[in-house]
């Protein structure tokens, strides 16, 4: 379900200091981000910082949209309807109805495609500041730490003010007496924004955490935006809704994805959606359609096949969160042998660990000081995350080369 919120208010003096450490933390975020993918870029590099399998994705789905491309009608190739391809819309409201009986989703108005989930969240954000704005009431988000960076250019342009509630390692749960205390006269919080499950953390939130969210929702007349573009990359048992179709395929590039929600909302989004891209990308929808009505319940099992399980064992997601300057297997993570071969870098920042690692083994990762508000005081400055949407053999490259590398640092060591 798809809705974020955001209002306007005189900027108070405090307000606006927060506002604008955000914004050059988020300055700071697009900096590592392009430094991490020039590392990744050069030749030889095992890339384990950015979010992107490295094998095809679904076929049904290139299949239909290349017959879409070049044998189609000539509208195949056109501007879709803004909120989506007709077809598109009713298979995204049948896979929710299978999957959450009772939780049904009306296709010509409740779903709403865009393009990307970037794209979606930028369109929903829109949507409710509108609708806060209405009500009279104002513009704080709040949004759980670690957070995706990319989340604050898109309250930017709502506009809204994040409002950062801190999870914390190991577990980075949801803290329900902070969720409550950041729901004040003060910050102005009218939204609460959760993912799960969450980027970069791999947590999946627990029915106790979601009730806890659902009670401070109704009890403050909050709206609430669901990201759940990692729905479908659960690793065992647990609950399960802005979704990206790219990542349910394994086809990041394809920039489709779908936003649900009350009429209502979803007009707003839809309006929204309109002014930013006008529609998403017609023959891509065709595929995503076709995927969708052709590989009902199979896509999970195979995202599964080609994650390499055996390596991490995470909640669910693609990433994976491990302490640089942790000893033995990392503090912030039990659950992967790939901590069990960090060496041990107490107090260097997480920046300095990934240029360190990626110099002296080829391995690129991302430092997780970007996914908070506060990138010089935050705790994480030795934490780093991993990409594990990779297919075995790529993960596997990356351990030998992360085990040879300590191996060669506990020989220096020992002369």
């Amino acid at each position: 379900m798809l809705s974020r919120a955001a209002v306007r208010l005189p900027l108070r003096r405090r307000g606006y200091y927060a506002t604008a450490h955000c914004r050059r933390g988020y300055a700071t975020a697009v900096e590592v981000w392009r430094e991490v993918n020039s590392l990744a870029a050069q030749p030889g590099m095992i890339n384990m910082g950015q979010g992107f399998p490295d094998f095809a994705g679904s076929l049904t789905a290139r299949q239909a949209a290349a017959e879409a491309l070049l044998v189609g009608s000539a509208a195949a190739n056109q501007y879709s309807a803004p909120a989506g391809l007709s077809e598109l819309r009713e298979e995204v409201s049948r896979l929710y109805a299978r999957l959450y009986p009772g939780d049904a989703y009306d296709p010509a108005s409740e779903v709403v495609i865009c393009t990307s989930g970037q794209e979606s969240l930028n369109a929903a954000l829109r949507a409710c500041v509108s609708e806060q704005v209405s009500r009279g009431g104002r513009d704080g988000v709040i949004v759980f730490e670690p957070y995706f960076p990319f989340t604050q250019g898109a309250l930017d342009n709502a506009p809204a003010v994040m409002q950062p509630v801190r999870t914390h390692a190991p577990g980075f749960a949801i803290d329900a007496a902070a969720l409550r205390a950041a729901v004040t006269p003060r910050t102005g919080a009218r939204t609460v924004l959760l993912n799960s499950p969450h980027n970069p953390t791999g947590h999946m939130a627990s029915e106790a955490e979601l009730a806890a969210v659902a009670e401070v929702c109704v009890e403050h007349d909050l709206l609430a935006v669901s990201d759940e573009v990692y729905e479908h990359a659960v690793f065992g048992e647990g609950h399960a809704r802005e979704d990206h179709h790219g990542k349910l395929f394994s086809l990041t590039g394809w920039r489709v994805a779908w936003a649900l929600a009350p009429a209502r909302l979803a007009t707003a989004v839809a309006s929204a959606h309109t002014n930013l891209t006008y529609s998403a990308p017609t023959p891509l929808q065709a595929g995503i359609a076709a995927a969708l009505r052709e590989e009902d319940g199979s896509f999970g099992g195979a995202l599964r096949e080609h994650r390499g399980l055996t390596v991490c064992d995470a909640q669910g997601g693609y990433f994976l969160v491990a302490d640089a300057g942790a000893p033995g297997i990392g503090s912030v993570s039990r659950y992967s042998v790939m901590c069990s071969h960090f060496p041990l870098f107490p107090g260097v920042p997480d920046i300095d660990f990934v240029r360190s690692l990626a110099a002296e083994c080829g391995v690129v990762c991302t430092p997780m000081s970007v996914f908070y508000a506060d990138q010089e005081q935050s705790e994480s400055c030795t934490l780093v995350r991993f990409t594990i949407c990779k297919s075995r053999e790529h993960i596997q490259r990356a351990c030998a080369a992360l085990a040879g590398r300590r191996g060669r640092r506990e020989r220096v060591a020992g002369t």
